[in-house]
């Protein structure tokens, strides 16, 4: 049971990891919305997103509805820092 959590651990620290890395690139990706006058809300990217997003997850048996909420919560936290810029 140690063991598992030591690698359930793991992959936690690199998730954090990887979305401070995501929030970093929404915020350039912000500043240049903000310079080319681009609304920060791209609707049709996220529905797309969301869809290629799902598939993946539904390859690897992930469920499709957690997978949707989850990135709409990350879709939602890029947005605020994109605006914050």
């Amino acid at each position: 049971m140690q063991q598992t959590r030591k690698q359930i651990d793991g992959i936690d620290k690199k998730l954090i990891k990887l979305l401070s890395k995501r929030m970093k690139l929404a915020i350039k990706l912000g500043k240049f919305k903000k310079k080319e006058s681009l609304p920060v809300l791209d609707k049709k990217r996220e529905e797309k997103m969301l869809k290629k997003l799902e598939k993946q997850a539904k390859k690897q048996g992930l469920d499709t509805k957690f997978i949707n909420k989850l990135y709409k919560e990350i879709f939602k936290e890029s947005r605020r820092v994109q605006k914050s810029e």
